[in-house]
């Protein structure tokens, strides 16, 4: 399976909510799939992936609307969390990269600009992540 740098903290907040019908269908299967196969194997990169095929902001299954927003977050999840781009971890292994690196400031420096993020909906699952209460 192959992610967007980004989308590694998408999973872990993600509720159920969506762009669309289409996108929430795959997106809880990717989900349903990572969390019950954590030996997964995960290749990180900062293209077009598995999720992003299913988002309505994706032109011609080559960009994003927003390139230049999801392009930033997906460097600063490489570059904050000392995560490879192009390498192959499990989805074990990610987690554990998350546990160890992620920290709250980290996840608002990432995630700030993001609307999920100003919705609330990554907060709670990452504060459980990062052991914040």
């Amino acid at each position: 399976m192959k992610l967007r740098a980004h989308h590694i903290l998408c999973i872990q907040g993600y509720m159920g909510n969506g762009y669309d019908k289409n996108f929430t269908n795959n997106m809880d299967q990717i989900v349903k799939h990572l969390k019950s196969n954590p030996k997964s194997k995960v290749t990180i990169i900062d293209s077009i992936d598995c999720i992003c095929s299913k988002c309505p902001n994706t032109i011609n299954n080559t960009h994003c609307q927003t390139q230049d927003k999801v392009k930033t977050l997906d460097l600063n999840v490489i570059n904050l969390l000392n995560i490879q781009k192009n390498k192959t971890y499990t989805y074990d292994d990610i987690l554990d990269i998350l546990s160890t690196n992620l920290s709250i400031d980290k996840f608002n420096r990432i995630c700030s600009n993001c609307q999920w993020f100003e919705y609330g909906y990554c907060k709670d699952a990452l504060s459980k992540l990062l052991k914040i209460t």
